[in-house]
C-alpha cells in the first residue's frame, strides 16, 4: 500500500506472515521509494517495523469505528 494510505489505527494483513496488526505510527523514511511502518499484531505484544509494500489494508467494514469500520475487539486476551 501507498504510505499516503497509511493512518494511524488502520488494520492491516501482513503479507509475508498473513498476520492481522495495528498501524501505530506514522511511515518514515527508509529509501525514496519505501517507507517502513511501525506496527502491533493483533493479540500479541510484538511490535515490529514493516515495509509499507508488505502491508494491505483490511476492508472499510473490519476497520475500527473510528475509520468509518464496524470492527469491534471482542477477545479480552491483551
Amino acid at each position: 500500500m501507498k504510505s499516503n494510505e497509511i493512518q494511524l489505527g488502520l488494520r492491516v494483513r501482513v503479507s509475508s506472515n498473513g498476520l492481522t496488526a495495528l498501524v501505530v505510527g506514522t511511515p518514515e523514511y527508509y529509501t525514496p521509494r519505501a517507507k517502513l511502518v511501525r506496527i502491533k499484531y493483533e493479540n500479541s505484544t510484538r511490535y515490529e517495523y514493516m515495509i509499507n509494500h508488505q502491508l494491505t489494508a483490511l476492508p472499510t467494514d473490519e476497520q475500527y469505528p473510528a475509520l468509518g469500520g464496524s470492527h469491534v475487539n471482542t477477545e479480552k486476551r491483551f
